[in-house]
């Protein structure tokens, strides 16, 4: 991402759960749960959003829901593979369930 404030930092995905993709393995990290559901300054977690939901099921996620964090989630077609964009969303401190507020888009051209 070519952005001042998401830019820098990194994605981080569990090593299973997800639909098919592509993604410069650059930018990603592979990690287990105990990483994934960390608070990290400079890694967000990674999930995949189609007609089908987000994969992983964020709100199945034990624990995921322990404070103020942001996620990515990569806009993709399942049936056509077509990527859309990139969406960060913010997770609240309180919440007990993904509420989509989303706080910056990044359309894939």
């Amino acid at each position: 991402m070519k952005d001042q404030k998401h830019g820098r930092k990194r994605f981080k995905r569990l090593d299973k759960g997800y639909p098919q993709f592509e993604i410069d393995e650059a930018l990603i990290d592979i990690v287990d749960f105990e990483e994934f559901i960390q608070i990290e300054e400079g890694r967000i977690p990674f999930f995949v959003g189609s007609q089908f939901g987000i994969q992983p099921k964020i709100d199945d996620i034990p624990q995921f829901f322990n404070g103020e964090k942001q996620i990515a989630v990569l806009g993709k077609s399942l049936l056509s593979g077509h990527v859309a964009g990139l969406t960060i969303f913010q997770i609240g401190k309180d919440e007990k369930k993904f509420n989509f507020n989303e706080i910056a888009y990044y359309e894939n051209k």
